[in-house]
């Protein structure tokens, strides 16, 4: 096979490049603008707001505002069955200690079906200082069926309206009953209620007894003496010792002296009459 001759690639061919036009004078651009100076301000100040009146209020206005303070909330969630809290009232229980119901997940206030809103009475209590109440103060949400017996055990006491100061509330949870599907059982509460001025009443002293006639002596009837017949003169035997044996005798027990159970610590700042009554209340309790 013969070897072909190598050929180099042609040279580029170098075009002449067409002439300016005649007549046409060279465009000239202009320089580039110099950059915008822009002046600074000072930030401006929020238009002020026109100044909102004051409200104006009434003496009942006043003493109906929601009070502050107080001890916790006493919670019935997940407490066994006779679980009871006995206390007493603080305070009398004003317009500023209704509030309205609010739902315990969303806190939106609640209403009734017709519109109506729901409220709640908190009742302040002083109590038997506890882990649970460690201040021995304690406030007692009275709602829905715990209002209705609330009501009844005041009727019982003779009293009506709000608890007032001094008086004596002993609350047990006795049941829990279905509520529906999907929702809590509801608790069932017994209510003891004692005003105040039981305790101070006197208590009247009983009547003393009619004297009682002394029963007759009995009479003692003697009855006739018999001459005893003559006896013959009895043989006399010198006296043999006898030994006489002693069994051990054990010995008694030692009584056992029962001491009786502690009275509970009366709370601080309640009055004797006060303390007596919480005393006899909570003693039924056992």
């Amino acid at each position: 096979m013969t070897a072909q001759p190598y050929y180099p690639p042609p040279a580029p061919q170098a075009y002449p490049q067409a002439p300016a036009p005649q007549g046409y004078p060279q465009q000239a651009y202009p320089a580039p603008p110099a950059p915008q100076q822009y002046a600074v301000y000072p930030p401006q100040a929020p238009p002020q707001q026109p100044a909102q009146p004051l409200a104006t209020g009434s003496i009942d206005d006043y003493y109906s505002q929601p009070t502050s303070g107080g001890g916790p909330s006493i919670s019935w969630k997940e407490k066994p069955l006779g679980t009871a809290y006995a206390g007493v009232v603080i305070r009398d229980v004003t317009n500023g200690d209704i509030q309205q119901q609010t739902n315990f997940q969303t806190k939106a206030p609640e209403f009734y079906k017709d519109g109506r809103p729901k409220f709640v009475m908190k009742v302040p209590l002083l109590m038997q200082p506890t882990a649970e109440f460690p201040e021995g103060e304690a406030t007692l949400f009275v709602r829905g069926r715990m209002r209705d017996e609330l009501v009844r055990a005041m009727g019982e006491a003779g009293v009506t309206g709000a608890p007032k100061k001094g008086d004596v509330i002993i609350v047990t949870l006795v049941d829990k009953k279905a509520s529906g599907q999907g929702l809590n059982p509801a608790n069932v509460f017994a209510i003891q209620y004692q005003p105040a001025d039981r305790a101070a009443e006197p208590q009247q002293a009983a009547p003393p007894a009619a004297p009682q006639p002394a029963p007759p002596a009995p009479v003692q009837v003697q009855a006739p003496q018999v001459p005893a017949a003559p006896q013959p003169p009895a043989q006399q035997f010198p006296a043999q010792p006898q030994v006489q044996q002693v069994a051990p005798q054990p010995a008694a027990p030692a009584p056992v002296q029962q001491q009786a159970p502690s009275a509970p610590v009366p709370p601080a700042g309640m009055t004797p009459e006060q303390q007596a009554l919480l005393a006899g209340l909570t003693g039924g309790q056992g």
